[in-house]
C-alpha cells in the first residue's frame, strides 16, 4: 500500500496523465500548486477565470510555465463554474478543483440535475493524513452532516474505493463513537454494531468493519490491550468513521493545527473526483488533494 503523498506522486508519473479543471483560478494557492503539480508531470490543468490575473500568477510563481496551461477567459464565478462542469460533462478533464468560488456556487452547479455532475450515490468527503506510519481515511468532515445507517453504509463504500485506489488490499475500517458496546442511548453505537455484524455475515465487502470504538481503540495498539479489545481493526484502523460531521470537521482542522500533519481530501460519490479545499488551505495540501484526486480518476 502506499504510505505517503510522495509515493502516491510517484505513482502518478507511472501513469499517463489525467487533467484537472480549476474555475476561479486567479488565487495564489490554486496556481502555486498547479505549478508544482505541472513540473513534476504528474498533472495537466485547464484553468478558467480572470485569464489576464490567471497568467499574471503564473509568471509570477514560475515563469517558464508561462504558456504552458490551457485558459478559458470567465469574467466571474458563475461562467467559471459552469465553464468547468461543461469541461467535465464533454470528458475533457478527469476532476475538478474548487478555485476562487464558494463552496456553495461549486456544489450548486454540480447537483444541477439538467447540467450538472452525475451523482453515483451520495457525495462524501474523504480526508487522508499521513502519519509516521503510513496513510489513514477519515470521513465525513465536509459534506454528510449526520450520517443515518445506510449514509454510513455509503460513506463507507466511498472510503474503501479511495482505500483501494492507495494500494489498501482489504482496509480495516473502524466506526467511531465515545464508547465500547452499544447503547441504545447512543445512534451512532448502535448503527456501529449493526454494521460490524453485517460485515461479518459478508452483506459489506471488501473491508474489515468493526466498532463502535472509540478513537484510542481504533489506532492504538496498546489502548486495545490495556482495555482488552480483541479485534482485528483495533489499533490498527486503516479508515475512520465519524459519527458526524461535527466530529470529523474537528478531527480533520486538528490533524492540520495541532498535529501539522500533511492531508489531502477528495469527495468520492459523482462520475470524477471533486476537490473542496478550504480557502484557508495552503498550496501544499491543495498538491496532496489534487494527487489524491488523480489516483482516484
Amino acid at each position: 500500500m502506499l504510505k505517503s503523498f510522495n509515493e502516491i506522486e510517484q505513482k502518478l508519473v507511472q501513469i499517463p496523465s489525467k487533467v484537472v479543471a480549476i474555475p476561479g483560478a486567479e488565487t495564489p494557492s490554486a496556481i502555486k500548486a498547479a505549478c508544482i503539480a505541472k513540473r513534476k508531470q504528474i498533472a495537466d490543468f485547464i484553468l478558467i477565470g480572470n485569464k489576464i490575473k490567471i497568467e499574471e500568477l503564473i509568471k509570477k510563481e514560475d515563469k517558464s510555465l508561462v504558456g504552458e496551461f490551457d485558459i478559458y477567459h470567465e469574467n466571474d464565478s458563475e461562467q467559471s463554474t459552469a465553464r468547468a462542469i461543461q469541461i467535465i460533462r464533454n470528458h475533457h478533464a478527469d476532476l475538478i478543483l474548487k478555485g476562487h468560488i464558494t463552496t456553495a456556487e461549486l456544489m450548486k452547479a454540480i447537483l444541477n440535475k439538467n447540467n450538472g455532475i452525475e451523482i453515483d450515490d451520495i457525495l462524501s468527503d474523504v480526508l487522508v493524513f499521513e502519519n509516521a506510519q503510513s496513510l489513514t481515511l477519515m470521513t465525513d468532515g465536509g459534506i454528510v452532516l449526520y450520517p443515518d445507517l445506510n449514509d454510513k453504509i455509503a460513506l463507507i463504500k466511498n472510503a474503501v474505493y479511495v482505500a483501494k485506489k492507495l494500494d489498501f488490499k482489504n482496509p480495516k475500517v473502524a466506526l467511531l463513537a465515545a464508547i465500547e458496546k452499544a447503547n441504545p442511548k447512543m445512534q451512532s453505537t448502535m448503527d456501529a454494531a449493526k454494521i460490524s455484524e453485517m460485515n461479518q455475515k459478508g452483506l459489506l465487502s471488501d473491508c474489515i468493519i468493526d466498532g463502535p470504538f472509540a478513537l484510542d481503540i481504533a489506532v492504538s495498539d496498546f489502548a486495545a490491550k490495556i482495555k482488552q479489545i480483541e479485534s482485528p481493526v483495533a489499533g490498527n484502523a486503516d479508515i475512520l468513521i465519524m459519527p458526524n460531521i461535527e466530529a470529523g470537521n474537528i478531527f480533520g482542522k486538528a490533524l492540520t493545527y495541532f498535529a501539522h500533519f500533511k492531508v489531502g481530501h477528495v469527495i468520492m460519490g459523482a462520475k470524477v473526483p471533486i476537490l473542496v479545499t478550504s480557502r484557508a488551505d495552503d498550496a501544499q495540501t491543495k498538491l496532496n488533494s489534487i494527487a489524491l484526486g488523480l489516483i482516484c480518476a
